[in-house]
């Protein structure tokens, strides 16, 4: 359970019960250990969330990198490299090493085929956009507002460590989640798009949303605030393979 709870808006206040979805943002510290990086591990061991309505806009967007590749190795068979440099698509390449010594005795024009595949290139990981609109009622509100805005934008930065000038530590990890009482659970991937363990690498932040009307008297706490947040996954996204459109990284994996 997480030891620091900032909601928007706040716990007790009447409005509270007029949000049917939250979104729920759950941040634990980073570790190189697996199974210290995995989404429940993150969401059992926070040391702080953050809950807002759902958001106005939330985004993700899917993007695979791809290069050109080939599974039949031609350049060893051309060079000769024997069976040592036949690693792959062994029976094709033996085949290919023929018609190429067919097609040089018999003086024969053969041109060779493109053997270049679009293969893919690990290490692509999925974006999360969020906005939010912070809209204040109250003092209260306000304030919450405010403090959410600022608690974001301090955890795009590593944290300092006493005592060394030459090391830092790693920024914290996400774990954002909708959540609401009505929410359907076999849903739920519908409604936040299963982001995995991220990171949170963008925090833009206006403060003055609403033309001339800036702040709430007599306490100037800002009257609207937007926040617009971009997290990247920690890890490379898979699937399962089983025909359903569940994803996880490869700490999940390692977890199951």
């Amino acid at each position: 359970m997480a030891t620091t709870v900032l909601q928007f808006p706040p716990v007790g206040d009447p409005y509270e019960q007029e949000v049917p979805i939250w979104m729920s943002f759950k941040v634990g510290y980073y570790s190189t250990f697996s199974k210290n990086r995995t989404l429940g591990y993150i969401k059992s061991n926070a040391y702080g969330e953050i809950r807002v309505p759902y958001p106005s806009k939330m985004a993700t967007r899917d993007e695979q990198n791809y290069t050109s590749g080939g599974s039949l190795n031609i350049r060893a068979v051309e060079l000769g490299g024997g069976i040592n440099a036949i690693t792959e698509s062994f029976s094709q390449e033996l085949s290919a090493k023929a018609e190429l010594k067919k097609s040089f005795y018999s003086g024969g024009g053969v041109v060779r085929f493109d053997h270049l595949e679009t293969v893919l290139q690990p290490g692509a990981r999925r974006v999360h956009s969020f906005s939010l609109n912070l809209m204040a009622k109250t003092r209260a509100q306000a304030q919450a507002a405010s403090e959410i805005a600022s608690t974001f934008q301090t955890n795009t930065y590593p944290i300092a460590t006493r005592g060394s000038i030459l090391t830092m530590l790693h920024p914290p990890l996400w774990a954002m989640e909708a959540i609401g009482e009505n929410l359907p659970t076999d849903n739920h991937k519908y409604w936040d798009g299963q982001p995995l363990v991220s990171v949170l690498n963008l925090v833009d932040i206006n403060r003055a949303p609403i033309t001339n009307v800036g702040f709430i008297t007599p306490d100037y706490y800002p009257l609207a605030i937007n926040i617009n947040l971009q997290f990247i996954e920690l890890e490379p996204a898979l699937q399962l393979g089983d025909g359903s459109a569940n994803i996880f990284s490869r700490s999940d994996r390692n977890a199951r």
